[in-house]
């Protein structure tokens, strides 16, 4: 908060007017990016044992990545406040500001590097511990403090990489992918609107609530994120998806859709199969067989590697982690939050306005009144 304090008191927003800011964000990601490789650069270097003296050969590449991390540092100031005001003015034009100021307003700060701990147990998926740790952990450290949680505690650990924090301001880890970048500002500006509201204040209060705060958190950053892109960053808009239904197309380019459409029908289905396996470990955890359903998660965890999803490690936490996110169908989420995520997406299209949604949801804090909503609007 002392930051962008300091921030609010140059003035940063006088010298990059919120229209011309789109191509410095475009800039500075493209920065991001060049340090990311020139740190895998660095890393290959290091790791290499074809290399006999390291520190040499990889100067002219610290000198580089040196340059790099200073441009991103003086440039990550305006970019936050350029896309704080883009996304301001977008959540203006969704009707959920007060005289055109969201409450709370758009406060984020860049971080490089975010890791947290989440502990299960390991007789039933539930995240029991979950808090930050110290960024920048090599993966030797990592890889210690799971072990030594699981073999002193018997429990289920894995240290995870987050794309953000909902603290406020907001810490967002630095990521290359504009796309990527708006969605998790979003996602946790969506979550310091519903802090101060009954549905966040009531998130730990059960499973069910932490999944629907989540799940909603991504409804509403889609929404925001595709109306900025669209806004802003017109150029970015994803092209549209062909479709089959018209005869407009010539019997060449049905033919061509016609492959493209079995192709997606053969290729490997990450978020099916990931959903399978939570859906036999539940049954397999509820039957007692716990180490049973710790081999089969190694089992799937090699099988996903296959076909080229490199999980580092596959266990009760992981699924407690990611479980949560009911957004999109599937996944690693259990049964019962698969149906209540279907539930909240449906209830979003039914509703006539982004904001009567939130407004909706955001007054709500205990699963019944979902459920309730659920019923009153489609019979379920």
């Amino acid at each position: 908060m002392w930051n962008k304090f300091e921030q609010f008191s140059l003035g940063a927003e006088r010298y990059v007017p919120v229209s011309d800011g789109s191509q410095l964000v475009l800039d500075y990601l493209e920065v991001v990016n060049e340090v990311f490789q020139l740190e895998h650069s660095l890393q290959e270097i290091f790791s290499d044992p074809n290399i006999a003296d390291p520190e040499s050969a990889a100067e002219g590449v610290k000198s580089q990545l040196a340059e790099k991390r200073s441009q991103r540092q003086s440039l990550a100031p305006l970019v936050e406040d350029v896309l704080q005001r883009q996304i301001n003015a977008v959540l203006s034009d969704l009707s959920i500001t007060l005289g055109g100021q969201a409450i709370p307003p758009v406060l984020y700060q860049s971080v490089h590097k975010s890791y947290a701990l989440i502990i299960s147990p390991r007789e039933e998926i539930r995240s029991e511990v979950s808090f930050m740790l110290v960024p920048d952990l090599t993966l030797e450290e990592i890889i210690s403090l799971e072990d030594d949680l699981e073999e002193n505690l018997d429990v289920s650990a894995l240290v995870v990489g987050v794309g953000g924090l909902g603290t406020y301001p907001a810490m967002i880890v630095e990521g290359g992918g504009l796309s990527w970048l708006v969605h998790v500002v979003t996602h946790e500006w969506t979550h310091n609107y519903l802090t101060i509201r009954p549905l966040g204040m009531h998130y730990y209060a059960n499973p069910a609530m932490t999944a629907i705060n989540e799940t909603i958190a991504d409804l509403a950053s889609y929404e925001i994120r595709d109306a900025v892109v669209e806004r802003f960053y017109p150029e970015h808009v994803p092209a549209p998806t062909l479709s089959t239904d018209t005869d407009q197309y010539s019997e060449s380019a049905k033919f061509l859709i016609s492959f493209r459409e079995m192709q997606r029908h053969y290729l490997f289905d990450f978020r099916h199969e990931m959903h399978k396996t939570r859906v036999v470990v539940d049954k397999m955890l509820e039957e007692g067989q716990v180490e049973g359903a710790e081999a089969y998660m190694e089992e799937r965890r090699e099988f996903f590697w296959e076909h080229g999803y490199h999980i580092r490690k596959l266990n009760q936490a992981y699924f407690a982690f990611h479980g949560s996110y009911a957004a999109q169908a599937g996944g690693a989420v259990s049964g019962s939050t698969n149906t209540l995520g279907n539930n909240i997406r449906k209830l979003r299209d039914e509703m006539p306005s982004f904001v009567a949604f939130m407004k909706k949801v955001a007054w709500m804090w205990r699963v019944d009144q979902f459920e309730s909503a659920f019923e009153d609007y489609f019979g379920e």
